[in-house]
């Protein structure tokens, strides 16, 4: 039995407060999962067989993201899967809305345009890579407005040129939760003086970091004219908790944490 008649069955046996689980092996089959568990209350679980799972079109133009926006508690179980943006159209690859609930495991994210994931409900990575994405005319790799939390991942190797406002490869607005993840090879750039580059976090709101790494990353450079530059800039009445932070061999290398002059 395939996995998209299994995906049919679920859909017509499953009750409204029922928890389903889901086992898809594409794309199509995990936007159809999705749209299926975000019309039932429960906590549905998506298995991802391990592979490529390859996106080439925003799903809808309204969040521009590649899957159906996150609107109920949602597990995605990638079991060491890909998913992988393959496309001239610019758009990322995850949107959770407000009362949405995403929780991400074992899942690698790339190539995303806009970035890669945007939050503005509850959304938690555990052993998540976010690595290639770009944002083009965004702020951000990862973008949280809601409750985040980021357990044993990595975000590495992600590029965000000519940034016109203030960015970093997580902005924050919300509440934050790092811990036992890495930040390698991210590279930041400016279009104007005066703007704000993180490459780590760029924290607006209530972030707590714990056992991180920050190594090999690029944000700005030494003739900035005074605009806050480093892997951490706190601005704003944000709040940053640090325990246990590594880093070594990012430039600018003048400091961890940058705040607004």
């Amino acid at each position: 039995m395939s996995a998209r008649t299994l995906l049919v069955i679920f859909a017509i046996v499953a009750t409204p407060a029922a928890a389903t689980v889901f086992p898809v092996t594409d794309s199509d089959e995990l936007i159809t999962a999705i749209d299926i568990a975000n019309s039932t209350a429960g906590a549905d679980i998506i298995t991802l067989e391990r592979g490529l799972f390859v996106v080439t079109r925003a799903h809808a133009e309204s969040h521009q993201a590649a899957l159906p926006e996150i609107k109920t508690p949602i597990v995605i179980r990638g079991n060491g899967s890909e998913l992988r943006r393959y496309s001239n159209d610019d758009f990322r690859l995850i949107h959770v809305a407000e009362g949405g609930h995403l929780r991400l495991e074992g899942l690698v994210l790339a190539e995303g345009s806009l970035g890669a994931i945007r939050n503005h409900g509850v959304a938690e990575l555990r052993r998540v890579t976010l690595v290639d994405s770009t944002a083009r005319g965004a702020q951000a790799i990862v973008e949280n407005y809601g409750e985040m939390r980021i357990d044993h991942s990595q975000l590495s190797f992600n590029t965000l040129a000519g940034a016109a406002r203030d960015a970093g490869t997580i902005i924050n607005w919300g509440t934050l939760s790092l811990t036992s993840t890495t930040f390698q090879g991210n590279r930041l750039s400016r279009r104007f003086d005066g703007v704000a580059l993180a490459s780590t976090l760029l924290n607006y709101g209530t972030a707590d970091i714990h056992d991180i790494v920050i190594a090999e990353n690029i944000a700005g450079d030494e003739d900035a004219n005074g605009a806050p530059q480093a892997p951490l800039v706190n601005l704003g009445n944000g709040r940053l908790t640090l325990k246990l932070v590594r880093e070594h061999d990012n430039s600018p290398g003048d400091a961890l944490v940058a705040r607004a002059l």
